[in-house]
């Protein structure tokens, strides 16, 4: 795939005045100014900085004579000095383009044609309905982390019940909408044991076949997202369609080099055929093509599904921390640690991601991220594509005070993060009964039903944190409960657990 080559081309006309008398009334002189400000497969945007210009007439084509048609125009505000944004639309895939343009004064005085030269990068074959009707990835107030649980099938499927506490709620005043935006999750292939994210140890790297059935999970009929979209539509029966379209992020799985990530010798052939060619993750294309398959499915399996309410967002990077070679942090002039750089040679994250941002871009998907607590790649998260991102600050687990709130905060300051707000099922009373025991942040049996009144207040310090800091209702937030825990406040027949359910909804509702 070509990536997308920013071209920056302006040219300024000034005609020269004419010799001798001075008229009484001087004519224009029309000079206008282009300047590519963005392109992706399809449409490519021009700023157009205009002097003693009333309309500037434009076009685009394959060839200067088509360009110099220029079959549309548009009025300038001022027509002393003006700057316009104009957008080409149906543009083509990875072709060469001229745009002309040429300005004219207010007595039809024509200034001289600029020219400017540019390419659009390589992107999909065509767009579907709902990313024609957009102009850019979509944002939201607020995401629910939908995870698969295979590692454990329990409860093993999502229906309209389970997902009915995450899309509304009920309070005194009657029903409302809860989530407009839910992330489909899931980094392990239960059955063959594979693992979908690049992490060390002994686990084996997911397959095709895996990346096939985590599609089947989501998209096939009567499953997941068909469930969702029958739960929305529940809602809306009752309390009317919701304001905006439920949005959908779909986890696309790691495109790992190795067969054993731990084992820089094992196989990089491993992952199965595309278009009839093995795949090899030893080569970055290969890894691009892969990533994009699994996205363009994605899209194609929404398309076929023909949810009523839900809309597809954009793709989400499973791997929570993501180290970069040294020289992008030097390209920005940012300093770097060890941690920084860990494998990056065997990550290629700073290819893979700008090169997959560029693509959604032409798609009008988005791309999300949800690192750890100061996971390496956190500061860098525009630069390398992310159109939204959330930091976990990982303080509901936090028994050794590692992860104080207010260094989470000043991530989100400094970086431009949402905050993910976390609990799981060891914060519900009807979950803890009988003597259950809850895991902390290394997964050891620590918590019991006495801990839960403890676990509550440090959940209710990222809420408090997210209002006392000023983010509330300026940025997004992303709720991780566990498997279902989220499904278990809502449903409980303890009146405690219905209590803390509504207390976060009415936080999270916007």
């Amino acid at each position: 795939m070509r990536l997308r080559t920013l071209i920056y081309a302006s040219v300024f006309l000034l005609l020269a005045s004419c010799g001798g008398k001075e008229p009484a009334v001087k004519p224009a002189n029309p000079a206008i100014r282009v300047r590519l400000q963005e392109v992706d497969a399809f449409r490519a945007c021009f700023e157009v900085s205009t002097i003693e210009t009333a309309t500037v007439r434009y076009g685009v084509g394959t060839t200067e004579n088509e360009a110099r048609e220029m079959g549309q125009s548009v009025r300038t505000e001022d027509s002393r000095t003006s700057t316009l944004s104009l957008t080409v639309e149906n543009l083509l895939p990875d072709t060469d383009y001229i745009f002309c343009a040429q300005g004219t004064g207010p007595a039809g005085e024509e200034g001289a044609v600029v020219k400017l030269e540019f390419s659009t990068p390589a992107g999909p074959s065509g767009l579907y309905s709902w990313e024609k009707a957009r102009d850019a990835a979509p944002e939201f107030a607020g995401i629910s982390l939908i995870t698969r649980g295979q590692h454990n099938y329990n409860p093993p499927l999502w229906t309209a019940d389970r997902f009915a506490p995450h899309v509304s709620y009920q309070d005194a005043d009657g029903e409302h909408w809860l989530f407009d935006a839910f992330l489909c999750t899931e980094g392990y292939d239960g059955v063959r044991g594979l693992t979908m994210s690049i992490q060390a140890g002994g686990r084996a790297s997911a397959i095709k076949e895996s990346w096939e059935e985590l599609l089947d999970y989501w998209f096939r009929k009567g499953s997941t997202l068909d469930q969702l979209d029958q739960a929305v539509s529940a809602t809306a029966s009752r309390i009317g369609p919701p304001p905006t379209p439920r949005y959908v992020v779909i986890t696309v799985p790691d495109p790992i080099m190795f067969q054993n990530f731990s084992n820089k010798a094992s196989s990089t052939t491993y992952w199965g055929t595309l278009d009839g060619e093995v795949m090899d993750f030893s080569r970055l294309e290969h890894q691009l093509k892969v990533y994009q398959w699994f996205m363009d499915q994605c899209r194609e399996r929404f398309r076929g599904l023909s949810p009523q309410y839900l809309e597809l967002a954009g793709f989400y990077v499973l791997s929570e921390e993501l180290p970069l070679a040294k020289s992008f942090y030097d390209s920005l002039g940012l300093s770097c640690n060890t941690a920084d750089t860990w494998n990056a040679a065997y990550k290629r994250w700073e290819s893979i991601l700008p090169a997959t941002s560029d693509y959604l871009k032409s798609c009008r998907e988005g791309l999300y991220w949800i690192p750890y607590f100061y996971a390496p790649g956190y500061r860098v998260w525009k630069q390398l594509g992310f159109d939204m991102a959330w930091m976990q600050p990982n303080h509901y687990w936090d028994t050794a005070n590692q992860h104080p709130m207010s260094r989470s905060v000043n991530a989100m300051r400094n970086f431009g993060l949402g905050m993910e707000l976390e609990f799981e099922y060891s914060m519900v009373y009807d979950q803890m009964k009988n003597g259950r025991w809850g895991p902390d942040g290394a997964g050891s049996p620590t918590f019991t039903e006495a801990d839960i009144p403890a676990l509550r207040e440090r959940f209710r310090e990222y809420m408090n944190a997210y209002k006392d800091n000023g983010f509330y209702g300026k940025r997004s937030v992303a709720l991780y409960s566990g498997t279902d825990a989220l499904t278990q406040l809502g449903t409980s027949p303890d009146a405690r657990d219905r209590e803390m359910y509504l207390e976060i909804c009415n936080f999270i509702a916007p």
